[in-house]
């Protein structure tokens, strides 16, 4: 039987309400800490010592994704795994459809500012590495070291095509559970309506080629050849303008190839090797 729309949407507010009695957000690890940035609370995990490593989830992730990675991260440097704002434990910085990439570097960079760090490595993956980014153009002279893995400038024209053909997941009641699980009722619900919006939203992120040169920090840009969501194109780009940089081109690689398990002790060696400059040392 076929529903209208207004049994659809029914549907979809007593789902939702039937998973908000049941679920909340992931729960605080141990060496989870929250610091008020800018009159937002930001949650992050610390853990090892030396150099800070700054670690920026995914988006509609949290800084859980990084536990595969943290234990031998945290042998050579300070790592600080942030719930970036509206995800995970950190709150939201507004209550619109829209997520603002340059906001979230605002308020990280006030984090970074809270911690007292004057010099930081940082690692941005996905659409989240245009955080990393603005953070690198902010404030040039901070960022020492930058890894950008399945970046984006800016929203492709295959990304947004890959997006609309995921369909809202705010109606999806798996996509709703989970997205719930992770982040809570509110920012769940929000999270699925802004990655949605990615599809429509121009300028946002927008991290021009002039902007990409003032950059500073030696980059290791990191990229799939069979990602099938951000194009290798993006990563071209920001190799070409970007001064001090490598490029390493994952084979087989989808998007963000350091998730999948085959390519993680590869990963995690190439990164420490570069985050300690021993490529510079050959």
């Amino acid at each position: 039987m076929r529903m209208n729309k207004l049994t659809i949407r029914f549907f979809i507010l007593f789902t939702f309400c039937s998973l908000t009695k049941a679920t909340a957000q992931e729960p605080i690890a141990t060496n989870g800490k929250f610091a008020i940035a800018n009159g937002l609370k930001i949650y992050y995990e610390e853990s090892g010592k030396g150099m800070p490593l700054i670690l920026i989830n995914p988006f509609q992730s949290t800084c859980s994704s990084w536990k595969p990675f943290t234990p031998e991260l945290s042998k050579y440097f300070r790592v600080i795994a942030i719930d970036i704002p509206g995800h995970g434990r950190s709150e939201a910085m507004d209550t619109s459809s829209i997520y603002s990439f340059r906001k979230a570097a605002e308020y990280i960079l006030n984090l970074i500012d809270l911690l007292r760090l004057d010099s930081v490595n940082i690692i941005g993956p996905s659409s989240p590495s245009a955080i990393a980014l603005y953070i690198s153009t902010i404030r040039p002279s901070m960022v020492k070291n930058l890894v950008i893995i399945g970046g984006q400038a800016y929203f492709s024209a295959q990304t947004r095509k890959v997006i609309a053909s995921w369909g809202p997941g705010f109606e999806d009641q798996t996509w709703l559970a989970e997205s719930i699980k992770k982040h809570g009722n509110e920012k769940g619900l929000q999270l699925l309506k802004q990655l949605w919006n990615f599809r429509n939203v121009y300028g946002n992120p927008s991290i021009t080629p002039d902007m990409l040169s003032t950059i500073t920090a030696r980059t290791l840009i990191i990229h799939g050849d069979n990602d099938d969501i951000v194009p290798l194109s993006q990563a071209m780009e920001m190799y070409k303008n970007i001064n001090k940089k490598y490029l390493w081109v994952v084979p087989n690689g989808g998007h963000l190839p350091y998730l999948d398990p085959k390519n993680q002790i590869d990963f995690l060696r190439r990164v420490i090797e570069f985050l300690n400059m021993d490529w510079d040392k050959k």
